[in-house]
């Protein structure tokens, strides 16, 4: 593809640019050309307009020529401006893609092309994949393949069907000869050509969805869409002209209890996520609890410490009042540490309490 966008941007550029200015230039030097600049462009003896339109010129006066080759100029700047600009010429990645084409195998620079498609696909090929893609590229270079793979009466097998025979090679002890290149290779050649497939695809899929077909679940319009394309492949659309062979009527025979595996399979699944929702539910209330209990102990315990120095307090009065002989101050200092004891002995009841059930649900958890 990448080769066809430089053949036909050159090919326009010759139309009317000077030859000299494109004849041995690599595409970067061709879009740095000003083609706008009439100084770059042809005479209007050499624009390529056609024979046959060139011959009509004779009916035309000066001024409606020159009109005319103006109007040439600007057709052709017009196109180039698009096409780079549309184009995909400056994707590194469709450039490095050529070395997959079985004649450019012993390309100088293919094992670095094939070093930046692989750093192109990160979320799939490691780095370790890298080396060991670099390795096997060298491997393949050096094979030994058939022009079968490739070539048949004067034109070329589809690329997938060379690649399919390159990973069946096999070394010496009968092991795969290519581990991390078959993965490369099939995710490049998983890549869109463009929206087509997807948007023909959504067409089909709204073409099943009715308004009395709306509740059919993934599986369904799966299995639809599967039983469509194998209608097409097998019987070129026609129903009546696909091939009743022994293995269809037997999966035919067989689709009841498939249905009935599957539907019992997905019940087990559905109690499945079911108990694992009530053990995460069950869980997340252990959990509320707990938090709770810690709460409160952290609250009685700051309760503790405060009664405590109530009752320390009250004591420091105490024995201040008795030096002093004060029996109001004594009387209230009493008052005061028999309060802080009562407020004592029921925060420690709590704080038993609270340890107690604390231990309870611990137990309650580890079954």
């Amino acid at each position: 593809l990448y080769d066809e966008c430089e053949q036909l941007i050159r090919r326009v550029l010759s139309c009317f640019i000077n030859e000299d200015l494109i004849k041995n230039k690599t595409l970067n030097e061709l879009m740095k050309i000003s083609f706008h600049n009439q100084a770059n462009q042809k005479c209007d003896l050499e624009l390529d307009i056609g024979e046959a339109t060139r011959l009509g010129l004779n009916n035309l006066s000066n001024e409606e020529n020159k009109q005319f080759f103006s109007d040439i100029r600007n057709i052709y700047s017009s196109i180039t401006k698009e096409l780079t600009r549309t184009l995909p010429l400056n994707n590194d990645l469709l450039r490095h893609l050529k070395c997959l084409h079985p004649m450019m195998r012993h390309s100088e620079t293919s094992h670095i092309s094939i070093m930046n498609i692989a750093r192109s696909f990160p979320q799939m090929i490691v780095p370790d994949e890298i080396d060991r893609i670099t390795a096997e590229w060298y491997l393949y270079q050096n094979e030994n393949i058939p022009n079968e793979w490739y070539e048949k009466k004067n034109e070329y097998h589809a690329i997938d069907y060379y690649w399919k025979n390159i990973f069946t090679l096999k070394t010496n002890t009968g092991t795969d000869k290519f581990i991390a290149l078959p993965k490369l290779i099939k995710c490049v050649l998983a890549l869109s050509h463009g929206n087509a497939d997807v948007e023909r695809g959504f067409s089909e899929n709204a073409f099943l969805l009715t308004d009395d077909r709306s509740l059919l679940s993934d599986a369904s319009i799966n299995g639809l869409r599967a039983t469509r394309d194998g209608v097409k492949f097998f019987g070129n659309g026609k129903p009546h002209e696909v091939p009743i062979t022994k293995a269809l009527l037997d999966s035919v025979r067989g689709a009841h209890s498939r249905y009935c595996i599957d539907l019992e399979k997905r019940q087990q699944e559905l109690l499945t996520n079911k108990n694992l929702a009530n053990e995460e539910k069950q869980n997340d209330f252990f959990i509320e609890k707990q938090n709770d209990l810690y709460d409160e102990q952290k609250c009685l315990h700051k309760n503790l410490t405060n009664i405590q120095k109530m009752i320390d307090e009250g004591t420091e009065r105490l024995t201040s009042a008795i030096s002093s002989k004060d029996f109001k101050e004594i009387e209230t200092s009493l008052l005061l540490i028999e309060g802080g004891n009562e407020k004592l002995a029921m925060t420690t009841t709590h704080i038993v309490c609270n340890s107690s059930k604390l231990n309870q649900l611990k137990k309650k958890q580890k079954k």
